[in-house]
């Protein structure tokens, strides 16, 4: 007697997925209470998220404090970072309460236990060849994103290092070259001296690389289970264009009358055409709710990359050495993102797309009555294509991302321009 394997022991034992559990569970940023019982690990995390939480809150009200205290001394090219970070910092405090969201933690269970094509590759051969296609993209993308977003958390971290150790202020107070201070990832406002003292530069460092590792995790951990899951809901798209291109045609059968082959290939051919709308709404269901779920994440996540390529492009305009070196690992990050996630989700609009092709080229004109009405109600539903929205109106794609660093150029010659005047 064979005991059924539960999904907690299948899906979430893949390799891939256990390293993107690992790696949200890091910030608390996974949603174990949906997988189990409460155990005493789900508690800690639980209450680790809400002191993470809290801290960075803290830290967003003390930059706002420090840039506030700035301004009177300082331009705006020069407070470019603080922008920035500012703005990071936002986007990361709204991505950290999505686990505070009950649709999230459903989401998420729902396509571990329902929608993961581990569940679906017993089906037929095709979905089991789909699965291991898609299994190896999600092992390459986990392994790209992952070293991609340790990039850029080393390169965030270690260029102020450089920079100082430049300056030449890793030395004692009266070796130090004058009117020269420690330059940090980034500026918090704190009683204690962090720009002058050794003691009060090392307590924000650290501050500062414990704050960019959760941010990295908010940003490329979250957009990584984002782009898993478009991986599959691309998956489950190819197993239904394959279940439709694969859709049998009428034998003639010399052993049976005309009108019985006719009446066995109708039913037939009704089960498979109830069978490719039940699989068309499963994906449809699933994506309406990754978009419902997504949408404010999403649309936020545009309207960050609008502002930062605006700032990173103001901050990196003087072309000095301190400058390329300080932005321009930053600004690579930040158009690689962007172009990653626009590339990936073009893939759902591209391929959602074909969808009225494929219903259209199905044998309609050999079937009956019955079936041809299924088919015309078929092809009357595929033809609004699918797509994941920013803000539940913009779908997310390529064109999207051209518009994006289109108006962001168009805002940083705006501001140039006016700056020089």
């Amino acid at each position: 007697m064979t005991t059924q394997i539960s999904f907690r022991e299948r899906s979430l034992d893949l390799d891939y997925m256990r390293a993107i559990r690992l790696y949200l569970d890091t910030a608390g940023h996974w949603p174990n209470e949906q997988f189990g019982p409460k155990t005493m690990r789900t508690r800690i995390l639980y209450i680790y998220h809400k002191l993470m939480l809290t801290i960075l809150v803290y830290a967003e009200i003390s930059a706002l404090c420090l840039i506030r205290v700035r301004m009177t001394t300082l331009d705006f090219i020069d407070l470019g970072q603080d922008y920035l970070s500012i703005c990071i910092s936002f986007v990361m405090i709204t991505r950290m309460t999505l686990i505070l969201q009950g649709k999230f933690c459903s989401l998420i269970k729902n396509f571990v236990s329902k929608f993961h094509l581990l569940e679906h590759k017993h089906e037929s051969e095709l979905a089991a060849k789909e699965y291991r296609k898609v299994d190896k993209m999600c092992r390459i993308a986990t392994l790209f994103i992952l070293l991609q977003c340790l990039f850029g958390q080393v390169m965030f971290n270690a260029v102020p290092i450089y920079v100082n150790v430049q300056a030449g202020l890793f030395t004692d107070r009266a070796h130090r070259p004058p009117n020269v201070t420690f330059v940090h990832s980034v500026n918090y406002y704190f009683i204690i001296d962090q720009y002058e003292d050794a003691i009060g530069y090392t307590m924000v460092s650290f501050l500062n690389a414990y704050i960019s590792y959760i941010c990295g995790v908010s940003f490329c951990g979250l957009d990584l289970l984002i782009y898993i899951i478009v991986f599959h809901i691309l998956g489950h798209f190819n197993i239904l264009v394959a279940k439709m291109r694969n859709f049998p045609t009428p034998l003639s059968c010399p052993d049976k009358s005309e009108e019985s082959s006719e009446r066995e290939y109708n039913e037939e051919a009704f089960k498979i055409l109830k069978n490719l709308i039940q699989h068309d709404q499963l994906i449809k269901e699933f994506l309406n709710d990754t978009s419902n779920t997504f949408d404010i994440t999403l649309c936020l996540c545009l309207l960050f990359h609008v502002i930062s390529g605006c700032i990173s492009l103001l901050a990196i305009s003087p072309m000095t050495a301190e400058a390329l070196t300080r932005y321009g690992p930053l600004i690579f990050i930040l158009y690689t993102q962007l172009i990653q996630m626009s590339v990936i989700f073009e893939l759902i609009n591209s391929k959602s797309n074909t969808l009225s092709d494929e219903v259209y080229a199905l044998p309609w004109e050999v079937m009956d009555e019955r079936n041809r009405k299924t088919v015309l109600l078929f092809l009357v539903n595929v033809q609004q294509p699918s797509s994941l929205k920013a803000g539940g109106l913009v779908p997310v794609g390529v064109l999207t991302m051209s518009q994006i660093i289109r108006n962001s150029f168009s805002y940083f010659l705006m501001l140039r321009t006016l700056g020089n005047v």
